[in-house]
């Protein structure tokens, strides 16, 4: 999880993305103009996650206004651009993420998080892949061993849905903030139908 400070001007967005990428990318350089998906993943720390690189660049570039945006989407190569049209996210409201959010979108909600109880009392659970060998299977466990649980209001909405992050990462700020990262799949029991939480990524500060 990432708080992102976002990108002010087209010029500072540009200078941050045209970085070279690392030492290893034979093919990318700094300063050429050109962003490949090495230089976009070295910002946004997530070299290897396709969306979540591509959900840094959308956020990261959220306040600029349309043609500042569209000017640097421009500077994509073909490949990154590729990427962005394959995981761009949707941002949706808490309603609508309450109604008809499912398990493998990329999106961004606003709201004010608070942490909630990680007792027992809340017995939500998560598939966890278990590797013995070559064989991996997938078991299930409470979702409060491995996260931290936060409810997500906002004055807009009736809607209260739940947002989590990895234990090892800070915590997030209770005031309003987007927060961007991927619908995760939820069970609470074997009987109830799935539910989905907001897996964290990361969030920015909203006035």
């Amino acid at each position: 999880m990432k708080h992102i400070i976002p990108f002010k001007s087209f010029q500072e967005a540009l200078e941050a993305f045209d970085n070279g990428g690392k030492f290893f990318n034979l093919f990318s350089h700094a300063h050429d103009g050109v962003v490949s998906p090495a230089e976009l993943g070295k910002v946004a720390g997530a070299a290897n996650d396709k969306q979540a690189m591509i959900l840094f660049l959308i956020m990261s570039i959220s306040q600029l206004d349309n043609r500042s945006r569209e000017r640097v989407l421009a500077r994509l190569d073909t490949q990154l651009f590729d990427l962005y049209e394959k995981y761009r996210p949707v941002h949706m409201s808490l309603d609508q993420m309450a109604e008809h959010g499912k398990a493998g979108i990329s999106t961004t909600l606003l709201g004010t998080p608070k942490k909630i109880s990680t007792s027992t009392e809340f017995g939500g659970t998560i598939l966890v892949p278990v590797v013995v060998g070559a064989v991996t299977s997938f078991t299930m466990v409470p979702i409060v061993t491995s996260y931290e649980v936060y409810e997500l209001s906002s004055e807009d909405s009736d809607s209260v849905v739940l947002i989590a992050h990895q234990k090892d990462r800070d915590p997030l700020p209770e005031r309003k903030l987007r927060i961007g990262g991927m619908l995760t799949a939820l069970n609470h029991s074997e009987d109830q139908p799935e539910q989905v939480f907001l897996e964290v990524q990361y969030y920015m500060e909203e006035d």
